[in-house]
């Protein structure tokens, strides 16, 4: 990804600038998840700020994870009846939330060379940026967004 894509945040709240610095790590690797996403490209997802994966119903507004209630984001089928609950990292326990998913992500190591930069206009708030792998498009999520939108 070029560095005219980051973005800065509130302190409050996950920084576009840190995920983008978790998927650019200086290995020249990077561990992810890609998730298919209800509607939309599948997104593309550091694995770690995945802190768990858990077996949940999809028809829920929250989900527990160690005596807290996460709120759910949904990318999921609607008409799925069970899932997974990825568990994402917060600054702080308040920011955690469930990104609720069809099934497990697959997992996969990539070359950070292999992602490029996909030009296609992001109209969609919950996406960052659009990326290409091969002849696949990805897309980056906005936590920002995610953040704002769940926390209402």
């Amino acid at each position: 990804m070029s560095q005219n894509t980051l973005s800065s945040v509130a302190a409050d709240k996950i920084s576009q600038q840190e995920l983008q610095h978790l998927i650019t790590v200086s290995t020249g690797f990077i561990d992810a998840y890609i998730i298919d996403c209800y509607g939309k490209d599948p997104m593309l997802l550091p694995q770690n700020i995945v802190l768990s994966a858990l077996d949940s119903s999809t028809q829920v507004k929250t989900v527990d994870w160690h005596e807290a209630k996460l709120p759910v984001y949904a990318v999921n089928d609607p008409s799925r009846n069970s899932g997974v609950a990825l568990v994402i990292e917060g600054d702080e326990v308040s920011q955690r939330f469930a990104l609720m998913c069809n099934e497990m992500p697959k997992t996969i190591r990539l070359r950070i060379s292999e992602i490029v930069d996909d030009d296609q206009e992001v109209t969609d708030p919950a996406i960052f940026q659009y990326v290409r792998m091969g002849e696949q498009r990805f897309h980056i999520p906005n936590m920002a967004h995610i953040q704002s939108a769940i926390s209402q």
